[in-house]
């Protein structure tokens, strides 16, 4: 009998012990439907690796790389994604661990970085009913890192190519699409790899691992001129790669090491960029997260304000750095959630946060494809600025959430807060007198995560966002 219930305390202790990590697995980043295939072969800790996205004629797709090939996916109803096509890779002996995508009009290209592979180019033009592969060929690359599109110019980094010969960073036009032309190589004495490139306006700032980021201007893919290098910054490590603001201000950028943050530099002066901020995930509460024993960020993703890090163990993680130097941690969904330390590197590997519809496609390196509902953080709802006469304090909050309104006569007021899904969970009204008026709000019942709040007092009306805290 005291066996029995020595057993039964244990099986207790594990469910109190296992229920709150359970309901640390999402904040703000509602799941819509998860698409995982076990009988695919495993190469390092899992069979995954990037995914990217694409939307035409009204409908959306994924892309998600395996060790075998490409699988395409119709997310158009993201609730119950439907697998349109599997194409392999050129080698399907050797398993691939990293795959990257680039899209430019209707073509998807894509390279691998094991074995005796290719440049692979597949037309997308006939979705959903089929995928053509237009182009499957090691005459440009047999193996090749990352790659990226920006206009009509294809970014291949890290390029093995079939005499064996290395391009740090060779550039290719695709006036014709299905046959790109070499234009440059981009290379420097001061670095041996480009590991990945972000590119816009025909400046490239490219991570360069342990040799730092090195920003240039490629107008003339023949000749890159050197603009400026960030080295030797706090919590330096292996620079992995980058993203950039809308309005070009500020750079954010990862290092592939465990315990060390993402980056946010000031580009205001591009020849003097200025670190102001850093962002770092820690959802497994380890004591020392800047130790050899924290967290690990892979790949940054900018929408409007919102900073999207695909974060290994931590699956996805988002920051709204509106402000860059105090940027505040909105969102979060662990794609990964049976880990118990940040060993090695599993989890979230990529992210595609840009289709209309506002969902946010990311691949787990174990766990397959991820569809989200990124309305809530991305934006898709507009805010209206608060007119002088309202005030809304403190944001984030996490209890009494006060307004302060100038009422220029007698006349009442109209508050609705909504959550990440739309719903309305708060809706009150309250009379307003001439003169100033404030109302306190009681939030604290709410869970924490993003709600937008309508305010309407008269010929007043405002949207704003509003962060709940813990």
């Amino acid at each position: 009998m005291n066996q029995l219930l020595f057993r039964l305390f244990l099986m207790l202790l594990c469910w109190f012990l296992v229920v709150p990590a359970l309901a640390q697995q999402n904040m703000n980043l509602p799941l819509l439907s998860n698409w995982d295939d076990d009988s695919i072969p495993n190469a390092w800790t899992g069979a995954f690796s990037e995914c990217w996205g694409y939307a035409a004629n009204g409908r959306e797709y994924a892309f998600l790389a395996s060790t075998q090939g490409t699988y395409f996916f119709d997310i158009t109803n993201a609730s119950v994604p439907q697998l349109l096509d599997f194409i392999p890779t050129k080698d399907t002996v050797t398993l691939v661990v990293n795959k990257d995508y680039a899209t430019y009009s209707h073509y998807l290209y894509a390279v691998s970085d094991q074995g005796e592979n290719s440049l692979q180019i597949f037309d997308l033009q006939y979705l959903p009913d089929s995928v053509v592969l237009a182009y499957d060929d090691d005459a440009l690359s047999k193996r090749c890192h990352t790659l990226t599109v920006e206009n009509n110019r294809l970014y291949m980094c890290s390029n093995t190519r079939p005499d064996n010969t290395f391009g740090p960073m060779d550039i290719f036009s695709l006036a014709d699409p299905v046959n790109p032309v070499l234009m440059g190589t981009l290379s420097n004495p001061g670095f041996f790899n480009v590991h990945e490139v972000f590119v816009r306006n025909d400046t490239a700032y490219c991570s360069n691992a342990y040799n730092g980021l090195w920003i240039y201007d490629l107008k003339n893919p023949a000749a890159p001129s050197l603009i400026t290098i960030i080295e030797m910054y706090e919590e330096f490590g292996y620079n992995h790669s980058s993203w950039l603001t809308p309005d070009g201000k500020t750079l954010a950028f990862t290092d592939e090491n465990h315990g060390k943050g993402v980056k946010l530099f000031d580009l205001t002066d591009i020849h003097d960029p200025q670190l102001v901020g850093m962002v770092r995930s820690n959802l497994l509460q380890v004591p020392d997260p800047l130790s050899d024993n924290g967290s690990m960020a892979h790949i940054p993703y900018i929408v409007d304000d919102v900073l999207l890090v695909s974060y290994y163990h931590d699956g996805v993680v988002a920051f709204d750095i509106s402000d860059p130097s105090q940027p505040i941690r909105i969102a979060w969904y662990d794609t990964h959630p049976q880990n118990t330390s940040y060993y090695s590197s599993a989890g979230c590997w990529g992210l595609y946060p840009f289709l209309p519809s506002g969902n946010i496609i990311a691949s787990d390196i174990s766990n397959g494809l991820f569809i989200f509902d990124g309305s809530s953080i991305l934006n898709y709802q507009p805010e209206l600025p608060l007119p002088p006469s309202v005030s809304v304090t403190p944001n984030p909050v996490n209890d009494l959430l006060q307004l302060s309104i100038n009422a220029p006569a007698n006349g009442s007021a109209h508050v609705q807060l909504f959550d990440a899904r739309g719903r309305i969970v708060l809706d009150e009204s309250h009379d307003l007198l001439t003169g100033k008026n404030v109302i306190h709000i009681s939030v604290k019942q709410l869970a924490v995560g993003i709600y937008v709040a309508k305010i309407n007092a008269g010929t007043s009306g405002a949207t704003i966002k509003i962060l709940k805290t813990e």
